[in-house]
């Protein structure tokens, strides 16, 4: 049997599919004794069947619908359509909609030529009750027609002192628009007026992002919200407004928001002090509800209210929009007040509300500007929470950083060392880039490594900063993972500016296009010694084995500096190999070697290891050879990408973890993280994740996410197992 009509005094929060999100609201409200105006849904069976089956609705559901506006005739003691004491009706979609129609609330149906002037002997203003009556003709118009409001602002003139006549001239206009336009005139029917709103707001889609609010959905119609008309705007004691039972922009508790009394009942005081002064009963309703609400539904509460000649109404109450500070700190309060515990608050975290906060206090450290006027470190609140995500995670987070001041941004921001640091980042930067390429294209060896030798120190540097930053904690450096193409000077460009030169349209002279000559001949020259540099997956230290020799030395004689400084330095050196093993193996006893003459006796005091990072399929598959020679290994996210890619990780973990049981595994995310990979890698068993600095807050969270919503799933599954075994 289709329910086609629910009161508001009959429904309940639990009815929200039938009544829609504002109506089932508005029930509960209801229920729990606070004053909200008279009304009924038109329920989403009625609606559907509205547009499948007209019939059954102008029969049967045209029914229901009469008798629930005769419970609001009892109720108020008016009649719809009645020309002397005309029951008004506002009606409006009951479910959030999209932004172009989520607004649209069609006020004073109800009105016609005669009720308009029962209206007005009502409240003893007739320029106000033809006001009332020319917007309705406008949002019926747009409403159920589709016209735009454009159209009939054409017509309106300038009726801003609301003048008697040229108000029934606007009326008179706005009729004619409405035919214009090819429908049918303006009901002066009450009843079908109101089938004609019932029917446009029951096709608006709340499923879909609908720019046309005429846009039918046969599938599901929008439930409808038939009130009586509360009046805020006109009369004493009477105006309108929103409350927040805490600021949306900061998360401080207490009334907050806006009040706009009616011309009639205006005064000097501002907003809500003017209510607090003139109305305290109703002041006091109002906080009462919004403690209560937000009890309740464990959130901060936005509620708009109506108070007609001294008597205060609810119009709706939801959960308020919040800016990420207000909604952290919110989040923290509610667990102190005992409303939350530390998992569920957790638990509420979204993306949006840390990054805004990490992003700036990494773009001020990047910038060198934060000092004690600006943030420098995270908020009270979101290390509040970061302290309760790490009491439950299981996973490490590591931040990726190349620059000593990205290690100082991630470590402030509470990672627990770096995953990936790429020695290519270091040396590639503009001021350096010169000096790499000049070594490259060195004629001799004994050239290359006078130009090793330049770069040693710059490198030697940034990890030294690093270590300091990272003091105790682990710092996985990445050998140099650049093809010898990728270095190289793009040859069509030198030739373009060699021709320039030749023919004198760029400045310049002799010496210079002999050394432009030079570099293009040196270029051609190393593709010819060495024509698998242009192949896929060839790296420049096969090419040249000294350039990994250079960044092993930087990096152990940054770690015994660090350590003669008293830092606990603990280098994790990882190397892209491409091979079945043989290759890493090759480079970890030149590590090892570098090491015994660099380090000497203090090498106890470096525990450094050698791992490989596994970045495509066919490391993958061949893991189980790599891992003999790696202490860890580092999953790239490239793999996930690939079709089948979560199979293959997860072979590949199972196959080392075979061999060497107690493996250290991770994944090294390079663009943004989400909750899906700390899902993964926690279901993975990864040791830890590592991400880009600015997104460690989050990961941090989001790893406690993960744990606690597994927990959940388990739960689940055994509750089921339970009652299945009953």
């Amino acid at each position: 049997m289709t329910t086609r009509v629910v009161l508001l005094e009959e429904g309940t929060a639990e009815m929200k599919g039938l009544m829609g999100s504002i109506g089932a609201g508005l029930a509960e409200l209801c229920q729990a004794g606070w004053p909200v105006p008279a009304g009924f849904t038109i329920t989403t069976e009625c609606c559907h069947e509205f547009h499948t089956r007209p019939e059954r609705f102008y029969g049967e559901g045209s029914e229901d619908v009469i008798k629930a506006v005769w419970q609001l005739e009892r109720h108020t003691g008016k009649t719809f359509g009645d020309p002397g004491a005309p029951l008004l009706l506002a009606v409006q979609a009951s479910d959030v909609l999209p932004e172009a129609a989520n607004s649209l609330v069609l006020l004073h149906v109800g009105l016609n030529d005669i009720t308009v002037e029962g209206f007005a002997r009502q409240i003893n203003n007739r320029p106000y009750a033809l006001n009332c009556y020319r917007v309705l003709l406008q949002n019926y118009g747009r409403l159920v027609h589709g016209i735009p409001y454009a159209v009939f602002e054409e017509r309106l003139g300038n009726i801003t002192s609301l003048d008697e006549t040229k108000l029934e001239f606007a009326i008179a206009q706005y009729k004619d628009v409405i035919e214009e336009w090819g429908h049918p005139p303006f009901p002066q029917d009450v009843q079908l007026q109101l089938q004609g709103a019932i029917r446009a707001f029951s096709r608006i889609d709340s499923g879909r992002q609908k720019q046309n609010v005429n846009t039918v959905s046969v599938e599901q119609g929008t439930p409808v919200l038939i009130q009586v008309l509360v009046n805020g705007e006109y009369g004493d004691r009477c105006g309108m407004g929103t409350i927040y039972s805490r600021h949306p922009l900061t998360g401080v508790k207490g009334l907050y928001g806006d009040y706009t009394p009616s011309a009639a009942s205006a005064s000097d005081a501002e907003e809500l002090e003017q209510l607090r002064n003139t109305e305290p009963e109703l002041y006091k309703i109002l906080l009462q509800v919004s403690r209560e609400l937000e009890s309740r539904s464990t959130a901060v509460q936005e509620i708009q209210f109506i108070i007609e000649s001294g008597k205060l109404y609810l119009l709706h109450a939801r959960d308020a929009c919040l800016t990420p500070e207000a909604a952290l700190k919110t989040m923290v309060d509610f667990v102190h007040e005992g409303l939350l515990t530390r998992q569920e608050a957790l638990l509420r975290v979204e993306p949006s509300h840390v990054f805004e906060g990490a992003n700036q206090f990494a773009e001020l450290k990047r910038t060198a500007v934060v000092n004690k006027h600006q943030q420098s470190s995270p908020s009270l609140e979101l290390r509040q929470l970061l302290e309760w995500a790490d009491d439950v995670k299981n996973i490490t987070v590591l931040a990726n950083a190349s620059h000593p001041r990205d290690a100082a941004i991630a470590r402030t921001l509470g990672a627990e060392g770096i995953g990936l640091s790429r020695t290519e980042h270091m040396l590639l930067s503009s001021s350096r880039l010169p000096y790499v390429q000049k070594m490259v294209l060195a004629e001799t060896e004994y050239e290359r490594k006078r130009g090793l030798e330049r770069l040693l120190p710059m490198l030697q540097s940034d990890l030294e900063q690093i270590f300091e930053e990272m003091d105790g904690y682990p710092v996985t450096i990445r050998l140099f993972d650049l093809s010898l193409d990728e270095l190289l000077p793009d040859v069509e460009a030198l030739e373009e500016r060699r021709n320039s030169l030749r023919a004198g349209n760029e400045g310049g002279n002799e010496t210079s296009l002999e050394e432009l000559d030079r570099i293009i001949q040196r270029v051609y020259r190393l593709y010819e010694q060495h024509p698998i540099s242009r192949q896929r997956g060839c790296r420049l230290g096969t090419v040249f084995p000294e350039i990994y020799e250079m960044q092993i030395e930087a990096i152990f004689r940054a770690a015994l500096k660090s350590i003669r400084q008293g830092l606990w330095v603990r280098p994790e050196i990882v190397v892209t190999s491409r091979g079945p093993g043989s290759e890493l193996q090759m480079i970890r006893e030149l590590i090892d070697d570098v090491a015994d003459q660099i380090l000497g006796e203090e090498r106890r005091h470096c525990h450094y290891r050698v791992g490989s990072m596994i970045e495509g399929p066919q490391m993958a598959l061949t893991v189980a050879h790599i891992v003999r020679h790696a202490d860890f290994l580092s999953f790239g996210t490239e793999i996930l990408h690939l079709e089948g890619g979560e199979q293959l990780l997860e072979r590949a973990i199972v196959q080392a973890r075979l061999r060497k049981p107690h493996l250290k595994v991770g994944l090294c995310v390079e663009e943004s993280i989400g909750l899906d990979i700390l899902t993964y890698s926690h279901r993975m068993g990864m040791d830890y994740v590592s991400c880009p600095p600015e997104q460690v807050a989050y990961t941090r969270i989001a790893a406690a996410q993960a744990l606690l919503m597994a927990r959940m799933q388990d739960r689940d599954v055994q509750n089921d197992d339970i009652s299945t075994t009953a």
